[in-house]
């Protein structure tokens, strides 16, 4: 019995799709879980890739990139869960998170979707991971570049709680409730969908929460090049929201589409181009255990200084990079050690269960790396 629909939208993230669906069948509860990609007409070999390694996933490919929100539309519609989850292919979960998040929901009486923690390829805490309403002071303060209010700082990030906003990347959403408001708005090609879902789903008279407790690793930025189409999308969605929900305030969206107009003029004009350069690191440490894997790394850049592990009885080291190998540790283990504090100041990869090659994110507003091995 299928108890969790994962419905994962994709275009052109085929490494860190596959990387998010190993972490989805490894988990707990894998046998009342099924995955739906559903394919915006990636050019990156996605399609091959999904079709060749895990042919029980449900596989849509669109003839056309058809946004966010239409596609996971047609996702939903194929669903035989309970409960869906809505999860953008540059996230790992950890072994216990569908379990966890399906065993709070059936808790709550009024439950109608649940976010997490997320942590970025770094490690460091995400803040998107709730939000709040975007009144005008929430809006505007966003689009002047000014989060303090647009994020919900007041909510600790490991509590559980009720929310007002959930983030598209991972929203975890009865089934029931998602057909009820009527699903994602299409008017949303990207962005903005998220925020009028969670509207929806709280004026319903359902509850959105944040649960702190469960970690997920969002590389983010992977899903998006951050350029002129990306930000007119970005801004322009608060425009649309507005005008959705508050019709008779003209004067509201009025000044909140000025502010749209006049950011992104501005954004469009400083967007830079896409960091492409490989990480170059002089010392790394592997963590797993299969030394043929460490050797093809030490064959890979004969020029740096590899552990094979941390040294028994000495003082934490701090290497340049750490490779953690997810065919020989938990995704769990993995996340723990990504957000160890011993390792703020140390860059990490992920090496495919397949261990074919490796990927990871330094920073959570720019394009990750993937290394072929």
């Amino acid at each position: 019995m299928v108890s969790i629909s994962v419905i994962i939208v994709n275009y052109n993230a085929r490494y860190f799709l596959r990387n998010c669906i190993g972490s989805i069948l490894s988990s707990d509860i894998a046998e009342e879980v099924e995955v739906i990609v559903v394919d915006n007409n990636s050019s990156d070999g996605s399609s091959e890739m999904i079709q060749r390694d895990f042919p029980q996933v449900n596989y849509v490919q669109n003839d056309e990139n058809i946004g966010f929100s239409k596609a996971n539309n047609i996702g939903v519609s194929l669903a035989k869960g309970s409960y869906v989850l809505i999860l953008n292919p540059d996230t790992m979960l950890t072994e216990t998170t569908l379990s966890e998040l399906l065993h709070f929901s059936e808790q709550q009486a009024d439950f109608g979707a649940a976010g997490v923690h997320f942590i970025d390829g770094s490690g460091k805490y995400l803040p998107e991971s709730k939000r709040n309403f975007p009144d005008l002071k929430v809006a505007g303060a966003k689009l002047l570049g000014y989060s303090k209010y647009y994020y919900a700082n007041h909510i600790g990030k490991n509590e559980i709680t009720e929310i007002d906003i959930l983030t598209g990347a991972f929203m975890f959403i009865k089934k029931k409730v998602y057909k009820e408001v009527g699903g994602f708005d299409e008017d949303f090609f990207m962005y903005g969908e998220d925020i009028d879902l969670s509207y929806r789903i709280s004026s319903s008279g359902y509850k959105n929460y944040y649960v702190g407790s469960t970690k997920v690793l969002h590389f983010k930025g992977e899903s998006t090049v951050k350029n002129t189409f990306y930000f007119r999308n970005f801004y322009g969605a608060l425009s649309i929201f507005y005008r959705k929900h508050f019709p008779n305030r003209k004067a509201l969206y009025g000044l909140i589409e000025v502010l749209v107009s006049m950011i992104i003029t501005v954004k469009s004009v400083r967007v830079s181009p896409d960091k492409g350069d490989p990480v170059m690191f002089d010392t790394w440490i592997y963590f797993g255990n299969d030394k043929q894997v460490f050797e093809k790394l030490k064959n890979k850049y004969p020029f740096s200084n590899g552990l094979y592990e941390q040294p028994a009885g000495k003082e934490f080291l701090q290497p340049e990079l750490a490779f953690f190998d997810s065919k020989n540790l938990s995704y769990t283990k993995i996340i723990e050690r990504i957000s160890d504090p011993n390792f703020s100041g140390v860059k990490k990869r992920i090496i495919s269960a397949d261990q074919s090659f490796y990927l990871g994110s330094d920073a959570s507003d720019e394009r990750g790396e993937v290394v072929i091995l």
